[in-house]
Protein backbone atom coordinates (compact mmCIF):
# COMPACT_ATOMS: atom_id res chain seq x y z
CA UNK A 1 0.00 0.00 0.00
CA UNK A 2 1.51 3.17 -0.93
CA UNK A 3 0.74 6.19 1.74
CA UNK A 4 1.59 10.01 1.39
CA UNK A 5 5.50 10.51 0.90
CA UNK A 6 7.88 13.15 0.71
CA UNK A 7 10.68 13.11 -1.23
CA UNK A 8 14.07 14.90 -0.01
CA UNK A 9 14.56 18.14 -1.83
CA UNK A 10 10.84 18.71 -2.68
CA UNK A 11 8.05 20.71 -0.66
CA UNK A 12 5.24 18.88 1.70
CA UNK A 13 2.00 21.14 0.88
CA UNK A 14 0.75 22.50 4.43
CA UNK A 15 -2.62 22.23 4.98
CA UNK A 16 -4.85 25.65 4.65
CA UNK A 17 -5.31 27.66 7.90
CA UNK A 18 -8.72 27.73 8.83
CA UNK A 19 -10.14 31.57 9.34
CA UNK A 20 -12.91 32.21 11.52
CA UNK A 21 -15.07 32.75 9.54
CA UNK A 22 -14.72 29.16 7.87
CA UNK A 23 -14.96 27.82 10.91
CA UNK A 24 -17.80 29.54 11.78
CA UNK A 25 -19.93 28.65 8.15
CA UNK A 26 -18.42 24.49 8.91
CA UNK A 27 -20.05 24.53 12.89
CA UNK A 28 -23.46 26.63 11.40
CA UNK A 29 -23.22 23.56 8.76
CA UNK A 30 -23.35 20.76 11.33
CA UNK A 31 -25.87 22.09 13.25
CA UNK A 32 -28.21 22.52 10.50
CA UNK A 33 -27.49 18.85 9.23
CA UNK A 34 -28.20 18.22 13.36
CA UNK A 35 -31.48 20.08 13.46
CA UNK A 36 -32.48 18.04 10.37
CA UNK A 37 -31.74 14.97 12.02
CA UNK A 38 -29.28 13.96 8.95
CA UNK A 39 -26.41 11.98 10.03
CA UNK A 40 -22.83 12.80 8.67
CA UNK A 41 -21.33 9.68 7.09
CA UNK A 42 -17.89 8.69 5.91
CA UNK A 43 -18.22 8.39 2.24
CA UNK A 44 -17.29 4.12 2.87
CA UNK A 45 -20.01 4.00 5.12
CA UNK A 46 -22.82 5.79 2.90
CA UNK A 47 -21.83 3.72 0.55
CA UNK A 48 -22.37 0.95 2.33
CA UNK A 49 -25.60 1.62 3.55
CA UNK A 50 -26.67 2.36 0.30
CA UNK A 51 -25.83 -0.95 -1.08
CA UNK A 52 -26.99 -3.35 2.20
CA UNK A 53 -29.33 -6.66 1.29
CA UNK A 54 -33.38 -6.12 1.81
CA UNK A 55 -34.20 -7.85 5.02
CA UNK A 56 -37.04 -9.50 3.22
CA UNK A 57 -36.84 -13.43 2.94
CA UNK A 58 -35.86 -14.30 -1.01
CA UNK A 59 -36.34 -17.22 -3.15
CA UNK A 60 -36.11 -18.57 -6.51
CA UNK A 61 -39.57 -16.77 -8.01
CA UNK A 62 -38.74 -13.68 -6.43
CA UNK A 63 -38.29 -10.26 -8.26
CA UNK A 64 -37.12 -6.32 -7.80
CA UNK A 65 -34.68 -4.20 -6.39
CA UNK A 66 -34.05 -6.37 -3.25
CA UNK A 67 -32.87 -9.58 -5.92
CA UNK A 68 -30.61 -7.38 -7.60
CA UNK A 69 -29.12 -5.87 -4.16
CA UNK A 70 -29.06 -9.86 -3.62
CA UNK A 71 -27.20 -10.60 -7.19
CA UNK A 72 -24.76 -7.82 -6.54
CA UNK A 73 -23.50 -9.13 -3.43
CA UNK A 74 -22.94 -12.32 -4.93
CA UNK A 75 -21.20 -11.03 -8.07
CA UNK A 76 -19.03 -9.30 -5.23
CA UNK A 77 -17.87 -12.61 -3.63
CA UNK A 78 -17.47 -14.37 -7.37
CA UNK A 79 -20.89 -15.63 -9.01
CA UNK A 80 -20.90 -14.00 -12.03
CA UNK A 81 -24.35 -13.36 -11.90
CA UNK A 82 -26.47 -11.32 -14.62
CA UNK A 83 -28.14 -8.62 -12.05
CA UNK A 84 -31.64 -8.37 -13.76
CA UNK A 85 -33.42 -8.60 -10.85
CA UNK A 86 -35.03 -11.76 -11.64
CA UNK A 87 -34.05 -14.64 -8.71
CA UNK A 88 -33.94 -17.81 -11.24
CA UNK A 89 -32.10 -21.10 -11.12
CA UNK A 90 -28.51 -19.36 -11.51
CA UNK A 91 -29.37 -17.34 -8.26
CA UNK A 92 -30.72 -20.06 -6.50
CA UNK A 93 -27.36 -22.14 -7.77
CA UNK A 94 -25.31 -19.11 -6.26
CA UNK A 95 -27.16 -18.68 -3.09
CA UNK A 96 -26.91 -22.38 -2.90
CA UNK A 97 -22.84 -22.65 -3.18
CA UNK A 98 -22.44 -19.80 -0.89
CA UNK A 99 -24.60 -21.28 1.82
CA UNK A 100 -22.81 -24.87 1.42
CA UNK A 101 -19.34 -22.90 1.40
CA UNK A 102 -20.36 -20.76 4.96
CA UNK A 103 -21.28 -24.29 6.50
CA UNK A 104 -24.82 -23.09 6.66
CA UNK A 105 -28.45 -25.11 6.06
CA UNK A 106 -28.44 -25.20 1.88
CA UNK A 107 -32.30 -24.57 1.08
CA UNK A 108 -31.64 -22.05 -1.36
CA UNK A 109 -33.57 -19.14 0.55
CA UNK A 110 -32.25 -16.10 1.68
CA UNK A 111 -33.05 -15.72 5.28
CA UNK A 112 -31.83 -13.78 8.10
CA UNK A 113 -28.99 -16.65 8.71
CA UNK A 114 -28.14 -16.02 5.31
CA UNK A 115 -28.56 -12.34 5.08
CA UNK A 116 -26.52 -11.93 7.75
CA UNK A 117 -23.38 -13.90 6.39
CA UNK A 118 -23.81 -12.13 3.16
CA UNK A 119 -23.05 -9.00 4.97
CA UNK A 120 -19.81 -10.37 7.08
CA UNK A 121 -18.77 -13.37 4.55
CA UNK A 122 -15.25 -13.34 6.24
CA UNK A 123 -12.83 -15.64 4.00
CA UNK A 124 -16.70 -17.29 2.09
CA UNK A 125 -16.33 -16.66 -1.24
CA UNK A 126 -17.69 -18.43 -4.43
CA UNK A 127 -14.48 -18.33 -6.84
CA UNK A 128 -13.45 -20.78 -8.69
CA UNK A 129 -10.76 -22.95 -10.39
CA UNK A 130 -10.87 -23.70 -14.21
CA UNK A 131 -11.46 -26.72 -15.40
CA UNK A 132 -7.84 -27.02 -16.98
CA UNK A 133 -7.42 -26.68 -12.77
CA UNK A 134 -9.56 -29.02 -12.02
CA UNK A 135 -8.60 -31.68 -14.86
CA UNK A 136 -4.97 -30.94 -13.39
CA UNK A 137 -5.57 -31.49 -10.19
CA UNK A 138 -7.70 -34.90 -10.81
CA UNK A 139 -4.62 -35.86 -12.95
CA UNK A 140 -2.40 -35.97 -9.52
CA UNK A 141 -4.73 -37.32 -7.41
CA UNK A 142 -5.77 -40.60 -9.73
CA UNK A 143 -2.99 -42.88 -10.66
CA UNK A 144 -2.25 -43.13 -14.76
CA UNK A 145 -5.00 -45.87 -15.61
CA UNK A 146 -7.48 -44.00 -13.78
CA UNK A 147 -6.83 -40.41 -14.76
CA UNK A 148 -8.89 -40.10 -18.15
CA UNK A 149 -11.75 -41.88 -16.49
CA UNK A 150 -12.11 -40.06 -13.43
CA UNK A 151 -12.10 -36.79 -15.13
CA UNK A 152 -15.12 -37.93 -17.95
CA UNK A 153 -16.97 -38.60 -14.42
CA UNK A 154 -16.46 -35.27 -13.02
CA UNK A 155 -17.17 -33.26 -16.39
CA UNK A 156 -20.74 -35.32 -16.22
CA UNK A 157 -21.18 -34.84 -12.04
CA UNK A 158 -20.64 -31.53 -11.90
CA UNK A 159 -19.26 -29.89 -15.32
CA UNK A 160 -15.91 -29.48 -13.44
CA UNK A 161 -17.34 -26.78 -11.33
CA UNK A 162 -16.11 -26.81 -7.97
CA UNK A 163 -19.06 -25.24 -6.31
CA UNK A 164 -21.54 -27.13 -8.38
CA UNK A 165 -24.33 -28.27 -6.13
CA UNK A 166 -27.10 -30.67 -7.45
CA UNK A 167 -30.63 -30.91 -5.75
CA UNK A 168 -32.16 -34.84 -6.00
CA UNK A 169 -35.60 -35.62 -5.86
CA UNK A 170 -35.44 -36.86 -2.26
CA UNK A 171 -34.47 -33.74 -1.59
CA UNK A 172 -30.86 -34.28 -0.15
CA UNK A 173 -28.25 -32.57 -2.35
CA UNK A 174 -24.86 -33.18 -3.96
CA UNK A 175 -21.93 -31.13 -4.09
CA UNK A 176 -18.40 -29.89 -5.35
CA UNK A 177 -16.89 -31.55 -8.48
CA UNK A 178 -17.48 -34.98 -7.73
CA UNK A 179 -20.92 -34.27 -6.37
CA UNK A 180 -20.93 -35.67 -2.55
CA UNK A 181 -24.46 -36.62 -1.29
CA UNK A 182 -25.48 -35.21 2.44
CA UNK A 183 -26.99 -38.46 2.45
CA UNK A 184 -23.80 -40.23 3.13
CA UNK A 185 -20.87 -39.79 1.85
CA UNK A 186 -20.10 -36.47 2.09
CA UNK A 187 -20.46 -37.04 5.57
CA UNK A 188 -18.58 -40.12 5.78
CA UNK A 189 -15.52 -38.41 3.20
CA UNK A 190 -15.71 -34.68 4.12
CA UNK A 191 -18.04 -34.11 6.59
CA UNK A 192 -18.94 -30.74 5.99
CA UNK A 193 -20.72 -29.13 2.64
CA UNK A 194 -17.81 -26.50 2.70
CA UNK A 195 -15.11 -29.09 2.19
CA UNK A 196 -16.92 -30.92 -0.35
CA UNK A 197 -17.20 -27.22 -2.35
CA UNK A 198 -13.37 -27.34 -1.83
CA UNK A 199 -11.82 -28.82 -5.39
CA UNK A 200 -8.32 -30.50 -3.48
CA UNK A 201 -10.56 -32.14 -0.80
CA UNK A 202 -13.08 -33.07 -2.88
CA UNK A 203 -11.02 -34.85 -5.38
CA UNK A 204 -8.63 -36.51 -2.74
CA UNK A 205 -11.74 -37.53 -1.05
CA UNK A 206 -13.08 -38.74 -4.34
CA UNK A 207 -9.79 -41.18 -4.98
CA UNK A 208 -10.93 -42.44 -1.52
CA UNK A 209 -14.08 -43.00 -1.90
CA UNK A 210 -13.09 -45.02 -5.50
CA UNK A 211 -10.51 -47.02 -3.67
CA UNK A 212 -13.77 -48.30 -1.40
CA UNK A 213 -16.32 -48.70 -3.55
CA UNK A 214 -14.83 -48.33 -7.15
CA UNK A 215 -17.37 -46.03 -9.57
CA UNK A 216 -20.17 -47.32 -8.33
CA UNK A 217 -20.92 -44.24 -5.96
CA UNK A 218 -21.64 -42.25 -9.16
CA UNK A 219 -24.60 -41.32 -11.47
CA UNK A 220 -21.67 -40.67 -13.92
CA UNK A 221 -19.91 -44.17 -13.36
CA UNK A 222 -20.56 -44.83 -17.37
CA UNK A 223 -19.20 -41.80 -18.62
Amino acid sequence: MFGNRSTSGHRVATRPRTTPRRAAMSTAAVCLLAAAGVAALPTAQASAATSALCSTTLSQGASGSCVSALQTRLDQLGAHLTVDGSFGPATRNAVEAFQGRADLAVDGVVGPATQSRLGNPGSVNLNTRSAAQIEAMIRQTFPDNLEAKAIRVARCESGLNEIAVGRNNNGSRDFGVFQFNNGGTLESYLGTTSRALDAPQNIAASYRLYQARGWQPWTCRNA
